[in-house]
């Protein structure tokens, strides 16, 4: 024993020499000496005195392998071998340690009832480190305690040095116990080939096709993992001889992803692969003519099933190429400018996709044979009328003094239009207005365009604006003509007075007579247009630039006189079989109610029928990309009961899917020389690509901590490449810009790692490393808590027993000093008598 303040110790003495002195005077002697012994105990717990021992309690560290090295047997030796060990371990500190590359936690499930070990998880799990796995076990043993290690390995290892492993555990006199596992052993199965493309999109379910030779036949599982995490196991049935193998796999994760893949076939062993493969956040642009929030059912759809979405005018098509599909979706086809239908047909040619979702604003109009270029692009166009009788159509124009200038040549203009857009067994009427009416073209049939247009050309602006005679007289004469469909458009920029107007309308839609209006300008009666067009079934339209009035007039006239729109509820018809269909009750899908007729191409597919001659889901394949038709609608006007279907999600995630790009945009590649340490990257260009003012540094990614730039350089138009010397790890390399770019796409290379292509275990590596530490190999459980005769010297500090003991005696004199009289109040109060109750007294 000894006393961190040995001169205290001659304080304790005092209370000793005060007790002797007293007791010569004192009766009760006792109570004397236990203050003086409490005193002195302070005394001595001031001197600080420690207690040293010698204990062989052991911490014992048990480290496990559960790198991909092992086999799936050997996992369960492991187990089994640390339930015993844990069993034996009595008094003894133990933790135990998995480890790869790196030492880990255990993951649930593992520590149960039973040890149920697993594979360390991605980039950590690739290797087999036996110097990091000591060095950091031996940082996790507590002090106080004899420490010792096992080891549980097959002793492949293939990153850092066991010898220094070794060496640092005899340093810190910790022995090693060793257990050897006996890994993998050499597969019978041969791995030929393994082909997975290049880019793969987010949610997209991806072909990955091998062909395995096998030595007889044999059931196999193959299991796919992405960064270590597993996707699924497919059984196969494998023959002897070379074997065709393909299985599917979907990722959740943008950017280059590593992907492993194991076949397992029993007594014929296993084989792997490692793979990068570029995942890609698919892009949608949708231009919409519905209203904002009609179409949100599908949107949301999309949204869910990863898709990124942006809604957009327009505008946007004239240049695509930042997107993998676009949509239009009740977009007026015949209103893109020419410019923007060949952007569309450029960026489908080059590997995009397209899809029209139809809608009302879908309308035929003859292009007397003359193809653009979204209808060479489309797998189906607008059908046009079926009926054989024509449609009657009366244009009503203002021609008043406000009219002058550019507002009346532009109402010629669109009068034109609506002319030339006219079967010859149409009819067409012109009245113009002032202060008074005047046919300029009475109702007649529009079979000698040319002579319509001179008529046309004479019309002149002045006079004021009566709108309310010229209607009468519109709807007067169009009344009796023999048509299919029979229709006004009023075109005005003035306020003239309601009249009967309004009466008139509610008679011409009992007529089956459709009115819409045209407002030029701000000086317009807006309500008194309005309810005119809607109470006759027609439509208003306002314009404050009468530049686009020719377009507007003919689509009107188009979509009141045609017979392209089919509103009747109906069911959708299978056409064929198609792998974007499958999984989908059909046969409980609600009707839709109603469609655009379209006409698919010879060569195009028919998925869906809306009838025996009608398509309702049209697509093919156009140069690298595809297009798609759906002649109904995804809102709900005609798919009100769809979207309430528990099919619409998958049906239109399904299709969206497949007209993703099956290749990328740029032909990225990234390959490295292991003899000279040269990382090289090359991209080429897919057609239609621009090319960049300076193409954009490339960053060299790898775990851990590994970063470098490569700088690219042009080779040829089109063609870039740029080179580093460098020496990655083994494992990942992700190549990629600062920014997503549809030229530059990220791209990746797995480095294959020793630990996926190593078998066999090394016993003598591991009996070294027990020998050299002073430790066992191969001991029985129980020994591994044999401390071997080693022992660690413990302190005890022992002020903190003295002052309980100096507590104790403190109260234990306390007690007896105050006993005599606790004794003497308790017997007074057991003899005194107790006093009659008031009540009995008085009795």
């Amino acid at each position: 024993m000894t006393f961190e303040r040995a001169w205290v110790l001659w304080l304790a003495w005092l209370p000793l020499i005060w007790a002797g002195w007293q007791a010569r005077s004192q009766r009760r002697r006792g109570l004397l000496w236990l203050k003086a012994f409490s005193l002195c105990a302070i005394a001595v717990a001031l001197s600080g005195p420690v207690l040293s021992i010698t204990s062989s309690k052991l911490a014992v560290g048990v480290l496990v392998d559960t790198s991909l090295s092992l086999s799936e047997q050997d996992l369960k030796q492991a187990g089994s071998l640390v339930a015993r060990i844990v069993a034996a371990r009595g008094r003894h500190w133990l933790r135990v340690i998995p480890f790869a590359r790196t030492t880990r936690e255990l993951y649930p499930g593992e520590l149960g009832q039973t040890w149920n070990l697993r594979y360390s998880e991605g980039e950590a799990g690739r290797a087999t480190n036996l110097e990091a796995a000591v060095g950091e076990a031996l940082a996790q043993l507590p002090p106080g305690l004899v420490p010792k290690l096992v080891l549980i390995s097959d002793g492949m290892e293939n990153e850092g040095s066991a010898a220094r492993a070794a060496w640092q555990a005899r340093q810190a006199g910790v022995p090693i116990d060793s257990f050897p596992l006996a890994g993998r052993s050499r597969s019978q199965l041969r791995l030929d080939s393994v082909a997975i493309p290049a880019q793969a999109f987010t949610g997209e379910k991806f072909p990955i096709d091998l062909t395995v030779y096998a030595p007889r036949s044999a059931e196999a599982d193959v299991q796919i993992l992405a960064a270590g995490k597993s996707l699924g196991i497919s059984r196969v049935k494998l023959e002897a001889g070379p074997n065709m193998v393909r299985v599917h796999a979907r990722l959740s994760t943008a950017g280059a992803v590593d992907l492993t893949g194991v076949i397992r076939a029993g007594e014929l062993g296993e084989a792997s692969f490692a793979q990068a493969v570029t995942i890609r956040l698919p892009a949608i642009l949708l231009v919409s003519g519905d209203p904002l929030g009609q179409e949100k059912h599908l949107t949301e759809a999309l949204k869910a099933a990863g898709f990124q979405l942006e809604r957009r005018g327009a505008e946007a098509l004239e240049d695509p190429g930042r997107y993998q599909i676009v949509v239009l979706n009740n977009w007026d086809l015949e209103s893109l400018p020419a410019g923007r239908k060949a952007a569309l047909e450029e960026f489908v040619k080059s590997g995009g996709g397209l899809l029209v979702i139809a809608g009302e604003n879908n309308v035929y109009v003859d292009k007397k044979g003359v193809e653009d270029a979204l209808d060479r692009l489309l797998p189906a166009k607008v059908a046009p009328p079926r009926a054989p009788e024509g449609t009657a159509v009366v244009l009503i124009l203002d021609k008043s003094s406000s009219m002058e200038g550019k507002k009346i040549e532009l109402a010629r203009l669109a009068a034109v239009g609506v002319v030339e857009h006219l079967r010859p067994i149409d009819l067409i009427g012109i009245l113009i207005f002032d202060n008074s009416f005047h046919w300029v073209v009475p109702i007649r049939k529009a079979d000698d365009p040319n002579a319509l247009k001179r008529l046309i050309a004479g019309i002149m602006a002045d006079g004021g604006t009566q709108i309310a005679p010229a209607l009468q007289e519109a709807y007067r004469r169009i009344l009796p003509v023999r048509a299919v469909y029979k229709h006004i458009v009023l075109l005005t920029d003035g306020i003239s007075e309601e009249g009967d107007s309004m009466m008139l309308a509610r008679d011409a839609v009992a007529n089956r007579v459709t009115i819409s209006t045209v407002g030029l300008g701000q000086d317009v009666n807006r309500a008194f247009l309005e309810r005119v067009a809607l109470t006759a079934g027609g439509k208003a339209y306002f314009m404050s630039d009468p530049s686009g009035l020719e377009q507007i007039l003919i689509r009107d006239v188009m979509e009141h006189t045609g017979t392209s729109l089919v509103e009747k509820a109906f069911r959708p018809l299978l056409a064929r079989k198609a792998e974007i269909l499958e999984g989908i009750a059909w046969d409980a899908a609600p009707p839709l109610a109603g469609y655009v007729k379209f006409i698919a191409k010879p060569t195009a597919e028919v998925l869906l029928k809306a009838d025996e001659r009608d398509p309702l889901l049209v697509r093919w394949q156009y140069g690298l990309g595809r297009a798609a038709v759906f002649s109904s609608d995804a809102k709900s006007r005609w798919a009100a009961q769809w979207i309430r279907w528990a099919g619409f999600d998958k049906f239109w995630i399904n299709l969206l899917r497949d007209l993703l790009p099956k290749a990328p945009a740029s032909d990225a590649r990234v390959s490295y020389s292991a003899a000279t340490g040269e990382v090289t990257v090359e991209y080429r260009l897919g057609a239609g690509l621009p090319e960049p003012p300076a193409p954009p540094d490339i960053f060299l990614v790898a775990e851990p901590g590994f970063r470098r730039v490569i700088k690219l350089a042009r080779v040829a138009p089109g063609s870039y490449r740029g080179s580093i010397y460098a020496t990655p790890p083994p494992g990942l390399l992700r190549v990629r810009p600062l920014e997503e770019s549809r030229a530059f796409p990220e791209t990746g290379l797995y480095l294959q790692e020793p630990e996926l292509s190593e078998y066999g275990s090394n016993p003598a590596l591991l009996e070294e490393m027990a020998r050299f530490s002073g430790g066992k190999f191969q001991p029985a459980p129980e020994q591994v808590f044999d401390a071997g005769g080693r022992g660690v010297r413990t302190r005890w500090r022992l002020w903190p027993l003295l002052l309980v003991l100096a507590v104790v005696l403190n109260l234990s004199e306390l007690a007896w000093r105050k006993w005599p009289g606790v004794i003497e109040t308790l017997r007074a109060a057991g003899s005194r008598q107790p006093e009659p109750d008031s009540a009995w007294r008085w009795r």
